[in-house]
């Protein structure tokens, strides 16, 4: 973990309230791995006072970067998003731990909205993986997974591209296809695909989204439940990456 003045080298809409954002940060890039996040202060002021979480989207070693993406949800990243190139961010990082490789597994990604951002740079790390992405109408990073993928499935809520419904459903089908299934986004999204994998004895890793205070197991903001009786675990730390037979999505 480091604490460093990040360089911002830019900071682009790239849909209705989604950003993507690459910082200057190669010493924090090369100890770095798909599924974990940095935690970025946001102003100079203490208002907000608490720093932001935002997972690894993807990392681009022969540059120097590292590719945040985030939605603008709130005052903290409503600020962010104003930030211009060669604006300065301090950046503690990287946190959590992120996703287990298994290169030589049939493996399959399913991610929903912003939740797709960790999932770009583990696509890299796997051997062609089948990807399902879902969204509730805009699309964005498409083109990025489609690069990584063996088969790539595209979802929308409304029908206005892809598929009309949710991933899940297809993911479903296949399931039998797969030894190791990744996931990340809404939590009604990833319980389905936890019931799914766990109902048919397939390994499935979820990257967990949770709202933290200070990122490094200080504090309790981000606890999730867990299988061993009833115990918590922090997603900061314990996480944000855990397998899906340790937490708990229903009582």
């Amino acid at each position: 973990m480091l604490i460093e003045n990040c360089r911002i080298v830019s900071n682009e809409s790239i849909k209705v309230d989604v950003f993507k954002m690459e910082i200057y940060c190669p010493s924090m890039l090369t100890i770095a791995s798909a599924g974990q996040f940095l935690h970025l202060r946001i102003s100079d002021s203490y208002d907000p006072l608490l720093r932001r979480p935002l997972s690894i989207c993807s990392l681009d070693t022969q540059k120097g970067l590292i590719v945040l993406l985030y939605k603008v949800i709130g005052k903290g990243t409503e600020l962010l998003s104003k930030k211009r190139m060669g604006d300065i961010v301090n950046v503690i990082g990287p946190l959590g731990k992120g996703f287990p490789i298994y290169k030589d597994k049939k493996t399959a990604i399913i991610g929903g909205g912003i939740g797709i951002a960790p999932l770009l740079e583990l696509s890299k790390h796997l051997n062609y993986p089948d990807i399902y992405l879902g969204f509730k109408n805009d699309v964005f990073l498409i083109e990025d997974f489609k690069g990584y993928s063996r088969t790539f499935y595209l979802y929308t809520e409304d029908g206005s591209d892809g598929e009309k419904g949710f991933p899940t459903n297809m993911f479903f089908h296949n399931i039998d296809k797969y030894e190791i299934v990744y996931t990340c986004g809404p939590k009604a999204m990833i319980a389905t695909v936890k019931d799914i994998c766990e109902e048919n004895n397939v390994e499935c890793y979820i990257s967990m989204e949770e709202k933290m205070g200070c990122g490094i197991g200080a504090c309790l903001t981000c606890s999730c439940k867990t299988n061993n009786k009833g115990k918590y675990k922090k997603v900061c730390i314990d996480g944000p990456v855990f397998n899906s037979k340790e937490v708990v999505f229903h009582d």
